[in-house]
Formats: C-alpha cells, sequence, structure tokens
C-alpha cells in the first residue's frame, strides 16, 4: 500500500516526500568576453585641447569717416577679391572742395616764396645799413606765419582727398563676406561696423596645452582634430608657431595649428578637440577604449585571473587612436577584458572567446560592447 501510495503521488506530481533529494538550480553560464594580455606597444605621447576653429584672417571693417551709405555691392557669402569695392558713401565733400583745397595750397606755397625772398632782400639792406635791425626780424617772423599756412592749406588738401577716398570702401584682402551690418540709406560715423569679411582658404585655431605634457612639441608636430559636429570623421593638421611664453592667467602654452580640410567639410566657429603629437613614440602599455569604464569618478578595467574578472583602478595617459595608454594600475601580462565590459560582474566568472577565433555568426554575435 505504501508503494502504490507513493507512485500515485508522484504521478501526480506531488513526489516530494518520497523523492529522496531535489536537483541543485543550475548557474547561469559566465559572459563571453574579448580580453588582450598587456604588452609594450609604441605610442606618441599626446596632449588634447577643445578650441574653435578660425579662419585665416578675419577683419570687420568699420567706417574711417561719417557719411551715408549709398551702395553696398556685396551680400554675406559672397567671395570678393582684394581691392574690390564693397560699398560706397556719400560724404559730403563733393570734388569741388578737393580743388579748392588744392587751390589754397598754391597760394599758401606762392606767399612762403614771397616771403622768403622778401627776407632775403632785407638782410642784405641791414647788413649794408639800410635798414635797421627790427626790419630783418619782422621779415623772419613773416616767413614763419607763411610755413606754417602752408602747411595747414596742405592737411585741409590731404583731408579733402581722403574724404573722396573714404567714399569706396574696398576689401583689404580676399575672402568671403561673413556678415554685412548695413543697408543703404544709413548714415554711419566713425569705427561704425560695416562689414565682416574672412579668409577661409586656410583653417587654423590656437590651442592652450599642459605644459608639463607639451614642453616638447615642436612645429611641424602631427594634430589630430576631431570635430564634434562631425562625429565619426577625424581630420589632421600640424603645429605651425609654438609659443616662448606659458600664459601667465592660464598656465598654458599656446600652440597654432593649420587644419587639412581639402573638400572643405569644416568652417570657422565649430569647436573641435585637438590632439597634438607631443614628442617620439614611446614604449607603454594600452587598453581599446571599449575596455575602460568609468566609476565612482575613477576610471577602471576588468583584469581577468584564473578565470575570474576583477575591477582593477587605472590612470589613463594619452588617448589616440581609440587606445588609451596605462600609466598606472596595470602590469605587463595582465588580462584585460577589452569587450563585453558592459555584462561583467565584479568577482565573477568570463568566458575569453579568442578574438582571432571570433565569427560573425558566433562569437562577435555573443560578446556585447
Amino acid at each position: 500500500m505504501m508503494l502504490s501510495g507513493c507512485l500515485f503521488a508522484l504521478g501526480l506530481g506531488l513526489g516530494a516526500g518520497c523523492a529522496t533529494e531535489a536537483p541543485a538550480a543550475l548557474e547561469p553560464p559566465p559572459p563571453p568576453v574579448h580580453a588582450k594580455t598587456l604588452e609594450p606597444e609604441a605610442m606618441t605621447p599626446t596632449s588634447t585641447s577643445t578650441a574653435e576653429i578660425l579662419a585665416n584672417r578675419q577683419s570687420d571693417i568699420r567706417s574711417e569717416t561719417s557719411g551715408r551709405v549709398v551702395a553696398v555691392h556685396v551680400e554675406a557669402g559672397d567671395r570678393v577679391e582684394a581691392g574690390e569695392v564693397l560699398l560706397r558713401l556719400d560724404v559730403g565733400r563733393p570734388a569741388s572742395a578737393v580743388q579748392a583745397a588744392q587751390a589754397a595750397v598754391a597760394q599758401s606755397d606762392a606767399r612762403l616764396d614771397q616771403t622768403e625772398r622778401e627776407r632775403d632782400r632785407t638782410e642784405r639792406l641791414v647788413q649794408t645799413g639800410g635798414l635797421p635791425e627790427q626790419r630783418l626780424d619782422d621779415a623772419r617772423d613773416a616767413v614763419r606765419m607763411a610755413s606754417a599756412a602752408r602747411d595747414a592749406a596742405r592737411a585741409e588738401a590731404r583731408l579733402a582727398r581722403r574724404g573722396l577716398t573714404e567714399a569706396v570702401v574696398r576689401a583689404p584682402f580676399g575672402g568671403t563676406i561673413v556678415e554685412r551690418a548695413i543697408e543703404v540709406g544709413e548714415w554711419v560715423a566713425p569705427g561704425s561696423p560695416l562689414l565682416t569679411l574672412a579668409d577661409t582658404s586656410l583653417l587654423k585655431a590656437r590651442v592652450l596645452l599642459d605644459p608639463r605634457e607639451a614642453l616638447d612639441v615642436a612645429v611641424g608636430s602631427k594634430v589630430e582634430v576631431s570635430v564634434f559636429a562631425r562625429p565619426g570623421e577625424t581630420f589632421t593638421g600640424r603645429v605651425v608657431r609654438v609659443g616662448e611664453v606659458i600664459n601667465p592667467r592660464t598656465r598654458r602654452l599656446p600652440v597654432e595649428i593649420e587644419i587639412d580640410d581639402p573638400i572643405t567639410r569644416l568652417r570657422p566657429g565649430l569647436v573641435a578637440r585637438f590632439t597634438v603629437e607631443t614628442g617620439d613614440p614611446k614604449l607603454v602599455l594600452r587598453v581599446p577604449l571599449e575596455g575602460v569604464f568609468e566609476r565612482f569618478g575613477r576610471q577602471h578595467v576588468y583584469v581577468i585571473e584564473d578565470g575570474i574578472a576583477h575591477r582593477q583602478t587605472v590612470l589613463i595617459g594619452s588617448v589616440r587612436g581609440g587606445f588609451a595608454e596605462i600609466k598606472e594600475g596595470l602590469n605587463v601580462g595582465d588580462t584585460v577584458v577589452i569587450k563585453g565590459v558592459a555584462r561583467v560582474v565584479d568577482a565573477s566568472k568570463v568566458l575569453v572567446v579568442p578574438v582571432e577565433a571570433a565569427t560573425a555568426s558566433t562569437a562577435e554575435q555573443a560578446v556585447e560592447p
């Protein structure tokens, strides 16, 4: 009867009291990861800074005189050549004013010539006793006054001619009109903004580098440029000028960079990250950026020992080409998780999948970032 009761209970799935022991729960399989055993690798030291991309030259063209705008020959975006007429002003000085000023110069020249001849004649008469000494002093005073009048007339003539010249505003160099600040009919005063002209045939940037990293930077050093507005794209450049003095306010070294942009993908005003080579290649330990993660405000990696992943705090140095230099925290021979970090739990088992053996249908699909 007892045996049949147990069989009946088992048939109903209620045989807990008759079974000798329940099966143990199965452990989840360890997450697959890619790993790398660290060896010294050649890496060029760098220094990184963020800065704005600049035009080769940029000028805010301002009025040098007062007048009314009578014609504007350009719009924003127009290309212009050096010396090209950009706009015209009515400055209220007709050509007749220049002619009158030139006539006044001629009269003052004649008056000065006459007083000089009179002085010379008076000097001869004084020497022979024909005139008193006072007459010579008067003649010399007359020459000085005539000379001053001549100088004033010439200055007025220059102003008149300059007024006519300033009625036409020309491009100081070839480039592109970036901004037009005036319209026909507006009155402008000296210093009023008219146009902004930029030469974008060459792009550059001025960056400030940490002198502890950049003392060996030199003209010709290579630069990697990453523009925030164009994620995933990388541009190149080179150092063309290195400051001689550390900036006293920022305590940084100023460096000027020219950017290579043959197909004009970039524009002045964009913000970019500039990674500047600061010395010769050296042997370092480095880890792909995929293997580095942040926790509690510090950088970490997972080091594998006997199939167990342990979180390790590291100090990052230069970052370039998708790799981070490890300055502290790792040693030669350490095995580090480089892919699949998100699935790893500290002090837990992992399954290392050889990178060489990975295929698109197996390991690469199994190992998540």
